[in-house]
């Protein structure tokens, strides 16, 4: 596409912080970097305060319903106050009144992200979203976009496979051993980690029953868990009979360093579209196990930059886990190889070029181009 500066906004208005609000933010800067004028939408502070610390241009908007008049009328005014040439929506409720207010306000390209395979209700609500409404749209694997091709009434001729970029920049694993003693473990103790929200598509209840049986084998290890969400008070649950073994740790700003120091970093999920956490220990050279879903094998080898095993599987996780700690120049070879392969295939400029790609495809597919509007 032409590389003249597009005026871009962006929409992340959920309430916490994760992978979805990481990816958007990483856009809006990998995007800017490019010379693109980018503004972020957001609802609840968890998005805005990390907004100010980027310094990213932005505007609360509250989005509370589908017929949320005054969102979506605050919304409008806002894609005409930046001349938005792209909207760039990430969330469910996003995809509806941000498409009804690109309607409104002028017409810009209309682009939405999905970070996992759709689930999509035959309602009339969804099939506007995604059919009239929207002129391209975003995943973040083929496996993805293979999914969207079965899914009635779509049109699969939008889809746009862009990968999620991650930081090449190097990290300070001293950095991380001292967060990981802050954190209460003993220094030297054989170290699992996994990270992301708190919920059950996560599979961290599948964890903490695998290192059950790492514990027995290993009895001084840890296994520490970065994240927030619903599901804490069960897997602290689940934890209890294991002592102090596992620590809960809530959010961390430093996941890189702290994967940098990790011994094993597990991606545990029982679906996933591509997990922002397996990329970023890739980019650190962690040695990682992880499970089949979606994206998995699109983002590591099995035997090459990763192990990877079924799901819902903790026999599994706990032998790929153990056979780490066992096998450590196995270890150092999957990591230095993953690290590679994020260099390669899950760069910032990469994921700046498809989204930049994605635009201009959706701007062919309509009737002339946003220099005419």
């Amino acid at each position: 596409m032409e590389r003249n500066p597009l005026s871009i906004l962006i929409g992340c208005t959920s309430k916490a912080w994760g992978g979805n609000e990481k990816w958007a933010l990483d856009a809006a800067e990998a995007l800017r970097g490019r010379g693109h004028i980018v503004h972020v939408f957001w609802t609840h502070d968890a998005v805005g305060d990390e907004l100010r610390i980027r310094g990213i241009p932005g505007r609360r908007i509250r989005l509370r319903g589908d017929v949320d008049v005054f969102g979506f009328s605050a919304l409008a005014a806002f894609i005409r106050t930046t001349r938005a040439d792209v909207l760039l929506l990430t969330k469910q409720l996003e995809y509806w009144l941000g498409g009804l207010a690109a309607r409104v306000a002028g017409r810009p390209l209309v682009a939405l992200r999905l970070g996992t395979e759709l689930r999509q209700r035959s309602d009339f609500k969804r099939r506007a979203s995604f059919g009239r409404l929207a002129d391209v749209v975003i995943v973040p694997a083929e496996s993805a976009r293979r999914a969207l091709e079965h899914v009635p009434g779509f049109d699969a001729r939008k889809v746009r496979v862009v990968y999620t970029g991650v930081s090449a920049d190097p990290v300070d694993a001293d950095e991380g051993e001292r967060a990981i003693r802050d954190l209460g473990i003993p220094a030297g103790a054989p170290l699992v980690c996994g990270v992301g929200r708190l919920g059950r598509v996560k599979g961290f209840d599948l964890l903490i029953d695998a290192f059950g049986g790492v514990l027995a084998a290993l009895p001084d290890a840890r296994l520490l868990i970065l994240g927030e969400g619903g599901e804490r008070g069960a897997l602290e649950a689940a934890a209890s009979g294991l002592g102090d073994s596992v620590v809960l740790a809530g959010y961390s700003d430093r996941v890189r360093e702290i994967l940098a120091a990790t011994n094993v970093y597990v991606l545990s999920s029982r679906y996933e579209g591509m997990a922002n956490t397996l990329l970023e220990a890739m980019s650190v050279g962690a040695p990682i196990v992880a499970t089949d879903v979606s994206g998995t094998r699109e983002a590591v080898r099995d035997g090459v930059d990763a192990l990877v095993v079924p799901p819902e599987d903790p026999g599994a996780l706990r032998d790929a886990i153990l056979r780490l700690f066992r096998d450590r120049e196995l270890a150092r070879a999957l990591g230095r190889s993953a690290r590679e392969r994020a260099r390669e295939s899950f760069s910032r400029d990469r994921m700046a070029d498809g989204l930049e790609e994605a635009f201009g495809a959706g701007v062919k597919g309509r009737t002339g181009t946003m220099e005419d509007r």
